[in-house]
C-alpha cells in the first residue's frame, strides 16, 4: 500500500495488514502528523503496480536491486529526456577531436581501436571463478517496509529471498544491502548471510541487540543456509536501526556464495555493517 505525506508530498511504501484508515501516521520526512486516507479506486491501482516493481521483481544477482522508495519521478524523467542528446553530442564531439588528433599526428586509427580492444577485453573477459558462483543467486520477492520497534524506534526492513538457480547445491549466501540518498550517494551499508527470517512481531519488540543474535543465529543459517538445492530458496532480512531522513532508495545484491560440500566447514564469520 503506496500513502503520501499532505505536507510535503513524501510516498511510503506501507504493509496492507498495517494500513487501516482515519489511523495515524507520522511522515519520517517532514515530522508531519496524518491520518490514514481512505482507499480510493486510482490509489489501489497504483498500488497494485507498486507492489509489481517494488516487491515482486526478481533482481539477478550480477546486478543492483534498486527500487525508489520515495519521490516523483517525473522531473527524472524531463532530466533524462533532457540529459541524452547533450551526452550524445559530447561524445560526437570527442569523437571528431580523437579523429582530428589522429589524422595530425599521423597515427593509425585501427591500432589505436585495437589497444583499446585488448584493454577492454582485459577487464570484461571470462568470469572469475567467485563471479560465476555469486551471478548463480537470484534474488525474489524483495520488500521494503518502515516499522515502529519499542525499544529502538523506526526500523527500515528490507526482507526477500535467495535463489539458487544453479545446478549444484550452495552454502552460505550473503547479501549487501544499502540505503542511498536522491544523489546515490551511500548513506549506510550491511552485509547479511542469509537463512534467517524475522516475524513482524519479533522485528516490532526485540531490542536491537536480540536482532543482531537472531540474524545472525549459527544454528538458524546452518539449517537453511547450507546444501541448498537447485531451485531452492532461502529467506533473508536486513534491518536498518533508525534510517537516515534523507534516504530515498535502497539496493541488495548477491556478494558471495559457496559450493557445497559433503561436511559443511565452520559458518564464516558474520559479515555485520
Amino acid at each position: 500500500m503506496i500513502i503520501s505525506c499532505p505536507r510535503c508530498d513524501t510516498s511510503f511504501s506501507l504493509p496492507e495488514d498495517l494500513y487501516k484508515p482515519g489511523k495515524k501516521a507520522r511522515c519520517s520526512n517532514c515530522g508531519f502528523v496524518f491520518a490514514m486516507p481512505e482507499i480510493q479506486p486510482q490509489e489501489t491501482e497504483e498500488s497494485v503496480i507498486a507492489d509489481v516493481v517494488a516487491e515482486s521483481a526478481p533482481a539477478p544477482s550480477g546486478q543492483v536491486y534498486s527500487p525508489v522508495v520515495s519521490k516523483s519521478n517525473k522531473l527524472r524523467i524531463a532530466s533524462i529526456l533532457v540529459t541524452i542528446p547533450l551526452v550524445l553530442l559530447l561524445l560526437y564531439g570527442g569523437y571528431l577531436i580523437v579523429d582530428a588528433y589522429l589524422l595530425n599526428s599521423g597515427q593509425d586509427a585501427g591500432t589505436i581501436g585495437s589497444a583499446g580492444d585488448a584493454t577492454s577485453g582485459s577487464s570484461s573477459g571470462p568470469q572469475s571463478a567467485h563471479e560465476k558462483l555469486v551471478s548463480s543467486i537470484t534474488l525474489d520477492e524483495i520488500r521494503q517496509f518502515l516499522v515502529d520497534n519499542m525499544e529502538i524506534g523506526k526500523l527500515m526492513v528490507i526482507q526477500g529471498y535467495a535463489v539458487n538457480n544453479s545446478e549444484s547445491d550452495k552454502d552460505y549466501i550473503s547479501i549487501e544491502a544499502r540505503v542511498l540518498d536522491e544523489n546515490n550517494n551511500v548513506l549506510a551499508k550491511v552485509q547479511q548471510l542469509c537463512g534467517v527470517p524475522l516475524s513482524l512481531f519479533q522485528i516490532q519488540s526485540l531490542s536491537e541487540q536480540a536482532l543482531q543474535e537472531s540474524l545472525n543465529n549459527r544454528t538458524t543459517i546452518l539449517v537453511n543456509n547450507t546444501n541448498v538445492a537447485p531451485g531452492g530458496k532461502v529467506p533473508f532480512v536486513v534491518i536498518f536501526p533508525n534510517p537516515p531522513e534523507s534516504m530515498r532508495t535502497f539496493e541488495v545484491q548477491v556478494v558471495d556464495v559457496r559450493e557445497s560440500v559433503e561436511s559443511p566447514e565452520s559458518l564464516p564469520a558474520s559479515p555485520g555493517k
